[in-house]
């Protein structure tokens, strides 16, 4: 029976579909954390049964809850994609003042809404006036 085990961050195999924290374990990590236990195992006193459902039922909830965040992190992609979208045609200023006018168009190449007035783009974090 294996008693510790430490898999480094690169090992994971970086099969996940958002980035995790440093010490945090993804589901790849998990699951090949439960095939080795299982493989390395004494062959004559193998894993119990109720700890093996009960890791298998905690892999199931990891990955559940990587898609819920999945989901969580497209929905708010189109919420902010939405509420730029909602700008076009109003007038903003940003707080340190540089940039103010109309925005005409959003710009959507680098990933994230920008706002486009005239021939800058605005961050809409940096708005903190619209009229």
């Amino acid at each position: 029976m294996i008693t510790a085990a430490s898999l480094s961050p690169s090992s994971s195999g970086g099969g996940t579909l958002l980035p995790t924290a440093g010490n945090d374990l993804g589901q790849d990590a998990f699951l090949k954390l439960l095939i080795t236990q299982i493989q390395m195992q004494d062959p004559f006193e193998p894993m119990d049964s109720q700890e093996f459902v009960a890791q298998l039922a905690t892999f199931s909830s990891l990955e559940q809850l990587e898609a819920a965040n999945f989901q969580l992190a497209v929905l708010q992609q189109a919420e902010a994609c939405s509420q730029a979208i909602m700008l076009v045609g109003r007038s903003i200023a940003t707080a340190d003042g540089a940039v103010s006018g109309v925005v005409e168009a959003v710009d959507f190449s680098s990933g994230q809404p920008r706002l486009v007035v005239g021939d800058q783009q605005v961050d809409p974090a940096d708005v903190v006036r619209i009229w």
